[in-house]
């Protein structure tokens, strides 16, 4: 199979005019947190597990002193959103599934 040779330009204008759809891989549900009191309650109707096993799972995964933890909504699901401090100063972001505890992401 021989290849043809084409224009720079014309390649260009070829890509530019097949519709590509963009697709953003971390646009997420906006993420909005609870209250003390709204927490104290999720944990109680057991919508989410508790505070200390949200630590614990962070920790695993980024090791680290937990200096906050909040539990947000994220669209339709609660989220516990971890920040965890390196014994090298670096900082570290772990949002976990709240129901589960499952890691979602770290950053």
């Amino acid at each position: 199979m021989t290849m043809m040779p084409v224009e720079p330009l014309l390649a260009f204008a070829l890509l530019a005019s097949s519709p590509a759809p963009i697709v953003r891989i971390d646009d997420q549900a906006p993420i909005s947190c609870l209250s003390s009191d709204e927490m104290r309650d999720a944990v109680a109707d057991g919508r989410v597990i508790q505070p200390a096993e949200a630590s614990r799972h962070a920790r695993h995964a980024a090791p680290g002193e937990v200096v906050r933890i909040r539990l947000c909504r994220q669209g339709e699901e609660f989220v516990y959103v971890v920040t965890t401090l390196k014994r090298d100063g670096k900082v570290a972001r772990v949002t976990l599934e709240g129901q589960s505890g499952k890691v979602a992401t770290i950053r």
